[in-house]
């Protein structure tokens, strides 16, 4: 839990946001590391002044009220059953992870596993929707659930709720509600028995502490992660202004794909999904066809048409230390520290360093900053 416990102390740090830390992360592959550091090594990571590398060291000093805060979070998170999910943590979900600025914690309650982020597409609406908007909800979340994607939302009224009821409604349905307020803070209220229902069947994530109180202005941001967990949103009824089309913009700043259910041109509900569709934002989607045809080469263990795609692509022809290093850092979806690397292997640093510079010659290694490396694409 230390992962967490440093994340912890870093994320009360003021003038420290996702960004930044993020950023320290990959200098010094830790947060506990980055404690142990100097000032003159923090300020050489991007964006680190030497005011602020001063403000981490002293946070030492308060190590002690900051670890009473501590363990009263986790003592709150047993006892609600919940967890936190670390940047550092190989249950991070990874497209999220790809993002600008992701959450370098994220409290989860519900069912969560290592597989459960794997394909996920969002749907996010109006909060006042049409029952045409309702329907298309249902039938687009339930034929998603069905092939086997956790269906990403907002629990917000509307078209969120509609979403995630829709899968809950399925046997083996997954569906993941991402809160502007704390996992503990049941908002709207009116939705007590799904909030309920989600921690039995579902899931449910936020970056806000533990009984974070709804703030409107948690929402729009909360929006980042519903794209960035996806390969693709979907948009049934927003106004021009409606939080859905802050979704669609976060989206295509993610380079995710976006996709609008069109409607009734005299409906101010279409004004969004429409807008979308004429600029060119968005494609014009009509069944779950039309979703999976931009994203069926990215998912790992659907099935289409009958057929599966395979988890793992074929590797290519490895032998010695070479294939040894390959498989140790292949096996793990996030990026390896070399000291992590050695002592998995079981080579000595010298020999994994010889062996990664021969991968990356040939297109198979990437570096990163702080001695990180991670396996290309190929």
């Amino acid at each position: 839990m230390n992962d967490f416990r440093y994340l912890y102390y870093l994320s009360k740090i003021d003038g420290l946001g996702a960004v930044r830390i993020k950023r320290l992360l990959e200098r010094f592959g830790s947060a506990e590391n980055v404690f142990s550091s100097g000032a003159g090594e923090l300020s050489e990571a991007e964006n680190i002044s030497i005011k602020l590398a001063d403000s981490i060291l002293n946070a030492q000093n308060h190590f002690d009220s900051l670890s009473v805060e501590y363990d009263s979070v986790i003592k709150k998170l047993e006892k609600m059953k919940a967890e936190a999910i670390t940047y550092e943590s190989g249950f991070y979900p990874y497209l999220l992870k790809k993002t600008y600025d992701p959450p370098v914690i994220l409290y989860s309650r519900g069912i969560v596993n290592e597989n459960l982020f794997d394909n996920c597409v969002a749907i996010v609406g109006t909060r006042k929707p049409s029952d045409y908007g309702k329907k298309i909800a249902e039938d687009f979340a339930a034929g998603l659930a069905n092939l086997g994607f956790n269906v990403i939302s907002g629990f917000a009224r509307g078209i969120d709720t509609t979403v995630h009821k829709a899968v809950l409604n399925l046997d083996n349905g997954k569906t993941t509600a991402v809160f502007g307020c704390g996992i503990d803070v049941i908002y709207p209220p009116e939705n007590k028995k799904l909030y309920e229902q989600m921690c039995e069947a579902g899931s449910i994530l936020s970056e806000y502490d533990l009984s974070a109180i709804p703030d409107s202005v948690n929402f729009p941001k909360r929006n980042r992660i519903i794209s960035g967990l996806s390969y693709g949103t979907i948009i049934i009824e927003s106004g021009l202004d409606g939080g859905a089309m802050i979704t669609a913009r976060f989206a295509l700043d993610q380079s995710r794909e976006v996709f609008a259910v069109p409607g009734f041109i005299t409906s101010k509900n279409s004004e969004g999904p429409n807008n979308l569709i004429k600029t060119g934002q968005a494609k014009l989607v009509e069944n779950i066809d039309d979703v999976l045809d931009e994203i069926k080469n990215e998912l790992t263990g659907i099935k289409i048409n009958g057929k599966q795609k395979e988890i793992k692509a074929s590797q290519p022809v490895l032998a010695g230390n070479e294939k040894l290093i390959f498989d140790t850092i292949a096996s793990s979806k996030d990026p390896m520290h070399i000291d992590f690397i050695s002592e998995s292997s079981g080579l000595n640093i010298s020999d994994c360093l010889v062996a990664l510079l021969n991968l990356e010659f040939k297109g198979l290694m990437e570096q990163l900053p702080g001695k990180r490396f991670k396996v290309s694409c190929f």
